[in-house]
């Protein structure tokens, strides 16, 4: 007979493995300085707190408990920026380090109640009706995905830059000592 296994195993591995990405996303806050903050860079129209933005944004609308019919709104930093590349911020508007630092600590506080939510088995379950392929699973690894993409894109401007970047941060690594 096979040891019956725990129902929060692979919750937890999920858990660790997105906080792994979600600790590189703070602190690249950190270690951004406002020059570079409130920049453009590579022909991108929009400054590096708005892809910022943008990742939070997302990490907070997809990891929530409920995906019913209701509309859903996110605790964002403000009403009249949309998370889309396809619209500009208005100008003038902007979001600074601090105010970025206050929206992902929220964000934290919410991911440690989604993530407390979930069981295994509810990890492959789908959130919306009719549609098998969004599961709890998919949204967790998508916003994984997501958040590490944008890091890349935002450290190799802090690289050219010769900065400080995020570095890469694993729950199951041990870090160096420097």
């Amino acid at each position: 007979m096979q040891p019956e296994q725990p129902k929060y195993a692979a919750v937890e591995i999920c858990r660790k493995q997105f906080y792994s990405s979600y600790r590189m996303l703070c602190t690249l806050v950190d270690v951004c300085p406002d020059s570079v903050w409130f920049s453009c860079y590579y022909g991108f129209d929009y400054p590096v707190w708005y892809q910022v933005y943008h990742v939070a944004y997302f990490v907070d609308f997809w990891l929530r408990d409920a995906y019913d019919d209701k509309e859903f709104h996110c605790m964002v930093c403000s009403e009249y920026i949309a998370p889309e590349f396809e619209h500009k911020p208005p100008e003038g508007l902007i979001v600074s380090r601090a105010d970025m630092k206050a929206y992902l600590c929220k964000i934290d506080a919410k991911l440690c109640h989604f993530f407390d939510s979930l069981t295994d088995a509810r990890l492959t379950q789908p959130i919306l009706s009719g549609k098998d392929q969004f599961t709890y699973l998919d949204v967790i690894t998508t916003q994984q995905r997501h958040i590490m993409y944008n890091i890349g894109y935002l450290n190799g401007i802090l690289r050219g830059l010769n900065l400080p970047e995020s570095d890469w941060y694993a729950y199951n690594e041990a870090e160096s000592a420097e």
